[in-house]
């Protein structure tokens, strides 16, 4: 084989590994993993729970003996506060879905008959993580179509997306909180 075989051969081959670990999905591009670190418990406690009872609140009809009060943003400002509170919601939704959170940061006891522990509600979402992320993709949906209400200033469509939120909320909570849950009869 000649020098210039060789060479050309030699480039050639380099040329192909570098494309090849470049096209390679699994090549480490300094790119941190994502580990995280705050806990459900945390990410519900902190963000979910504030930005979805905002959201709830923002529109509502209370009824008294003095008559009909119609709550909902008027201007752009209150607008722009529900907005947030939905991008949060969508965000969070992300959040809760990364796989290795865990439910608590310290352990806890039941709140409730009917409730778990926190190592019981550990060993749901460690069997079930994906219907916890099918949850948590729940929200996110919800919380997006709260968002095209609020772009569109609508208010019926933001209590219709509170509503649908607040279902997929209390189902999650049902299947990993407190799936056994004991209400007590109206007196």
């Amino acid at each position: 084989m000649t020098s210039t075989r060789r060479v050309i051969l030699s480039t050639f081959t380099v040329t192909l590994l570098l494309l090849l670990s470049a096209c390679d999905s699994s090549t480490d591009h300094g790119s941190p993993p994502v580990v995280p670190y705050a806990s459900v418990q945390e990410v519900m406690d902190g963000i979910v729970d504030p930005a979805a009872d905002e959201l709830w609140a923002s529109v509502e009809t209370t009824v008294t003996k003095d008559g009909v009060e119609d709550k909902q943003p008027h201007t752009p400002e209150e607008w722009a506060e529900v907005r947030r509170k939905a991008i949060t919601l969508i965000e969070a939704s992300t959040l809760l879905s990364i796989q290795g959170r865990k439910a608590a940061a310290k352990p806890f006891p039941a709140e409730a008959e009917g409730a778990l522990d926190s190592e019981q509600i550990q060993r749901r979402l460690d069997a079930h993580h994906a219907v916890f992320v099918g949850f948590a993709g729940s929200l996110r949906l919800a919380a997006q179509k709260a968002l095209a209400a609020i772009d569109a200033k609508d208010p019926a469509a933001l209590l219709t997306a509170g509503g649908v939120m607040d279902g997929v909320c209390e189902g999650c909570h049902m299947t990993f909180w407190y799936p056994n849950q004991v209400i007590p009869p109206v007196k």
